[in-house]
C-alpha cells in the first residue's frame, strides 16, 4: 500500500484536533478513505473520544495490544465499541454527524456485500452498522451476545468503559489487556507476542478504507510484570458455556451425566472451578455458523490442517524411513525384552524333575510349554499440547504424532492420541484417533493450537482415560514444550491465596500428575517439543524420561530410545 500524502495526513490531523478542541497532541490514529483521502467521519470520532473520556486510559489497552499477532483485530474492535458511545454524546454538538455516519454505514455494507470472506471485524462491523441504519442482521447468538457486550453505551465512564473493554477481551479472546515488560521469545496465555521491528508507520485495512498506525508509539511501558485475575466472569450462563465449547471444538464423547462424574472427581483441589470436554471433533456444519467468530476460526483452522498436510508431504520420503526405522526399533525392542519365558504346564514337553509330583501330589502340570508376553497387554496414548505457545510448531508437532502412531499401528500396538488445550476455565481432550482404530491416524493432522494450556489437568483426564482400559502396561507420551500457563488460577495449599497457574506454581502440579500416574502403574514420558530455557523445567516435571527432537530425521532415534526404556522395565 502507498504512503498517503503529507496533505492528507495533515488534514487528518487538524480534523482530529478540531474535533478534540485541542492541538497539544499528535494523533495515535488517523483514518483514510479507500482513495487515499482523510476520513471526515472517523477522525471526527476519533477526536471526540479524547473530547469525551479520559484517552490515556485507552491508550494502554491499545499498547497491550501491540503485543500481539491479531493486534489490528483488537484495536479495530476496540474502536468500534468507542464510536457506538461517542457518536451518541458528539451529534448532539455536531448534528451533521448523523447523515455522516448513516452514509458511512451505507457505504460499509455495500463494500462488503459481495464479500465471501469475512474477518472477525468485518462481521462485528456489519452488524453494527446494520444496526445505524435500524437494521438487525442474522447472526449466531454467540456474535450477538459479543456486540451487545462491544457496544458500549454514553452513560459509561472512561472507567467503565475501561473495566469493561479489559475484561471482555480477556474472557473472549484469552489476552491480557495490562502492560507489561517486553521480553525476548515471551509467550503470555498461548499467544505469541509480535516481534519488535522498530518505529514505523503501519497502514493497514480499516472499515471500507486504510488507517495508519506508527508501531511501538506506545514504548515498552513502565509498570512491572502482571498477570490478569483467575475470575472468568463470564456473561454467559454455565449451559451456555459449555454449549459454546461444544460448538467451537466438538460434540462431547460423555453425556452431561458422566461429564459431571469426571468433573467432580478430576476438577477439585488444584483444578478447582476447572470443567473439561473430551470430543472426537464432531462439529456443526459449517453453514449454520453465520460470518462470525466461528466461521473465521473455521477458515484459520482448515488452512492450518492443509499446511500441516502439506509439510508432511514435503518430506514424504524422509519421514517414511523414519517411520520403517522407528518400528523395527520397537519391534526388536520387543523380541528383546520380551522374550518367551518357560511356564510349567499341563501340556507341552514333559519335565522329568516334576513327574513325581503327578503321582504323589495330583499336579498335572508336569510339562513345559514356553509362553511369550502378549503385546496386547500393552497400550499407548500420545499426547499433543495443542495450546497457542505451540503456534510456530504446528505442523511439526502434527507430523511427529503420526510418525510415533503410524510406527506403534505397523507394531500391532493399540495406541490413542489426543491433544489438549484450554480456553475459559474449559480443558479440551482432542481424541483423533482410539486404541482400535487405526485407521483414523490421517487424523492427527487435524491438530491446530489454540488458547492456553493446563498441563496437570490435562494429564489428570489422560490418567483417567487409561485407567478405564483393561490394558496391563500403559504407555503415555507426551509431546509439549512444558510451559503451562491457563487463566484459572491454583491454590498451592489449603490456607494460601489463589496464584497463577503459570511458572512455578504450573510446573510443580504438572509434576505432581506425572508422579501420580506412575504410581498408578501407568509410565510416563515427554517428548521436549520447546526452547532451550524451557529444558530445566522438562527436567523437573518428568525427571529422565524425557528427550527432545532436534528434527524429524532424528525422530526414530530419540522416540525408539524412550519406547525402548519403557518395555525394558515392563
Amino acid at each position: 500500500m502507498e504512503k498517503i500524502s503529507e496533505l492528507q495526513t495533515k488534514r487528518a490531523v487538524n480534523i482530529i484536533w478540531t474535533a478534540a478542541g485541542r492541538h497539544d497532541f499528535t494523533p495515535d490514529f488517523k483514518a483514510y478513505n479507500e482513495a487515499g483521502e482523510a476520513d471526515i467521519y472517523w477522525n471526527c470520532i476519533i477526536g471526540a473520544v479524547r473530547l469525551h473520556y479520559d484517552y490515556p486510559q485507552f491508550e494502554s489497552i491499545f499498547r497491550a495490544f501491540q503485543e500481539y499477532e491479531d493486534s489490528d483485530t483488537y484495536e479495530g474492535l476496540l474502536w468500534l465499541g468507542l464510536e457506538n458511545c461517542v457518536y451518541q454524546h458528539e451529534v448532539k454538538q455536531r448534528p451533521v454527524l448523523s447523515s455522516l455516519r448513516e452514509k458511512y454505514a451505507r457505504d460499509f455494507l455495500l463494500a462488503y456485500s459481495r464479500n465471501d470472506y469475512y474477518s472477525l471485524y468485518d462481521a462485528l462491523a456489519t452488524a453494527h452498522y446494520e444496526r445505524v441504519l435500524g437494521r438487525e442482521r442474522p447472526m449466531s447468538k454467540y456474535d450477538r451476545k459479543l456486540l451487545d457486550e462491544l457496544e458500549f453505551s454514553c452513560d459509561m465512564s472512561t472507567e467503565d468503559i475501561v473495566s469493561r473493554a479489559k475484561e471482555l477481551f480477556q474472557r473472549w479472546f484469552q489476552i491480557c489487556t495490562e502492560e507489561r515488560k517486553k521480553q525476548k521469545k515471551r509467550y503470555f496465555l498461548g499467544f505469541k507476542k509480535r516481534e519488535n521491528k522498530g518505529k514505523k508507520t503501519r497502514y493497514r485495512k480499516f472499515g471500507i478504507g486504510i488507517a495508519d498506525h506508527p508501531d511501538n508509539i506506545y514504548g515498552a511501558g513502565d509498570s512491572s510484570e502482571k498477570r490478569p485475575e483467575a475470575l472468568i466472569n463470564t456473561r454467559l450462563s454455565a449451559q451456555e458455556l459449555r454449549a459454546f465449547m461444544e460448538t467451537k471444538f466438538g460434540k462431547p464423547v460423555f453425556n452431561l451425566r458422566e461429564t459431571m462424574e469426571i468433573e467432580r472427581e478430576l476438577c477439585s483441589g488444584s483444578h478447582e472451578n476447572c470443567h473439561l470436554l473430551f470430543t472426537k471433533g464432531e462439529r456443526i456444519d459449517i453453514s449454520q455458523v453465520q460470518n462470525g467468530f466461528e466461521a473465521l476460526s473455521r477458515q484459520r483452522e482448515a488452512a492450518q490442517i492443509e499446511s500441516n498436510k502439506q509439510y508432511y508431504k514435503s518430506n514424504i520420503s524422509q519421514n517414511n524411513t523414519s517411520i520403517l526405522k522407528l518400528t523395527s526399533k520397537i519391534q526388536n525392542s520387543v523380541l528383546l525384552h520380551l522374550q518367551p519365558s518357560p511356564v510349567k504346564s499341563n501340556s507341552g514337553k514333559i519335565n522329568g524333575s516334576l513327574v513325581w509330583r503327578a503321582v504323589t501330589v495330583n499336579d498335572d502340570k508336569v510339562f513345559i510349554k514356553n509362553e511369550q508376553d502378549d503385546m496386547g497387554y500393552l497400550c499407548v496414548d500420545i499426547l499433543l499440547d495443542a495450546s497457542t505457545s505451540q503456534q510456530n510448531r504446528q505442523e511439526t508437532v502434527s507430523s511427529q504424532g503420526y510418525m510415533i502412531a503410524q510406527s506403534l499401528t505397523k507394531c500391532g500396538i493399540p495406541c490413542r492420541v489426543m491433544s489438549f488445550c484450554s480456553m475459559t476455565g474449559y480443558t479440551i481432550m482432542r481424541i483423533f484417533r482410539d486404541y482400535t482404530c487405526p485407521q483414523d491416524n490421517g487424523k492427527i493432522f487435524e491438530y491446530v493450537s489454540n488458547g492456553c494450556n493446563r498441563d496437570g489437568l490435562a494429564i489428570s483426564a489422560a490418567h483417567h482415560l487409561i485407567n478405564k482400559s483393561s490394558y496391563e502396561h500403559k504407555l503415555l507420551i507426551v509431546l509439549s514444550d512444558v510451559k503451562p500457563n491457563d487463566v484459572i488460577k491454583i491454590r498451592p495449599g489449603i490456607s494460601q491465596e489463589p496464584v497463577p497457574y503459570a511458572q512455578q506454581a504450573g510446573i510443580t502440579n504438572t509434576a505432581f500428575e506425572v508422579r501420580k500416574a506412575r504410581a498408578d502403574g501407568i509410565s510416563v514420558v515427554c517428548v521436549f517439543t520447546g526452547e532451550d530455557e524451557d529444558l530445566p523445567s522438562a527436567k523437573l516435571v518428568y525427571g529422565r524420561d524425557f528427550a527432545r527432537i532436534q528434527s524429524l530425521d532424528k525422530l526414530a532415534d530419540t522416540v525408539g530410545m524412550l519406547i525402548q526404556n519403557q518395555i525394558k522395565n515392563l
